[in-house]
């Protein structure tokens, strides 16, 4: 866990083929909906980019039920805004603006947690748990680097073998 973006950078993330990942989990409704684009919170995007995860997030929140979804979710858009650039920031200003009234939606210790992640001084960087860093590794598509995935065809495929078994 980090408070700044250059320790929780991953070299060489092909962002653009992380995102068809990220399209993929965020239609799935499962615990793990919120992490395609929690995972890329920390790294350098596009304005495009940027564009394409708001259009995520914006279709999406709305319809996640589970508090640690919607929390997740919304420390993606939060770290992404608020350590992008001016046009990163525009492309991602209305879902910035929703996901900082998300943590009213949660309860409890939940609520506290997201909304510190989300809304807090300090930018909150890094998987910070080895959860958060096993989920990384099998979905951010980092190519020439053995401990990640190498593209969104590997992804679909062992998706396809999970199904499978």
């Amino acid at each position: 866990m980090h408070s700044s973006r250059e320790p929780a950078l991953v070299e060489n993330v092909n962002i653009d083929e992380s995102l068809k990942i990220a399209r993929d989990e965020i239609q799935k409704e499962s615990i793990s909906q919120s992490l395609g684009i929690w995972v890329l919170r920390d790294q350098v995007v596009t304005p495009g980019q940027a564009r394409t995860i708001a259009y995520l997030y914006l279709t999406s929140i709305d319809s996640m039920k589970k508090a640690f979804n919607i929390w997740h979710a919304s420390w993606a858009i939060s770290n992404l805004y608020r350590l992008g650039d001016g046009a990163v920031k525009a492309e991602l200003e209305i879902a910035y603006q929703i996901a900082k009234k998300q943590p009213e939606r949660l309860k409890g210790g939940q609520a506290k947690i997201a909304n510190t992640h989300i809304n807090g001084e300090k930018i909150v960087t890094g998987f910070i748990h080895g959860g958060g860093r096993a989920y990384a590794k099998r979905h951010l598509v980092v190519p020439g680097n053995k401990k990640y995935i190498q593209s969104y065809e590997e992804y679909r495929e062992k998706q396809k073998s999970e199904f499978e078994n």
